[in-house]
């Protein structure tokens, strides 16, 4: 986004910040359809419907450390 040349010193590149904001807000968009959505089932399952209208399900807490929206987790991805 920001930018040292010593030629022209400080430059800001404005379509790298206009992206990292857009990808921010998908993030922020997407997370909160998730939410939002998620139901557990009678069964136990746990259901959820994602930001393109897809419907997802777990059988453990996706939201949960380690489940399906966690990216750092080894959680089971849905079905």
């Amino acid at each position: 986004m920001l930018s040292y040349s010593a030629d022209t010193g400080w430059v800001s590149h404005f379509f790298q910040g206009a992206l990292m904001i857009t990808f921010i807000a998908f993030s922020l968009y997407q997370n909160r359809v998730r939410r939002k959505s998620l139901r557990r089932q009678e069964d136990g399952l746990y259901v959820w419907i994602e930001w393109h209208g897809g419907e997802r399900s777990s059988y453990t807490d996706p939201s949960a450390a380690g489940g399906a929206w966690d990216s750092d987790g080894d959680g089971d991805g849905g079905d």
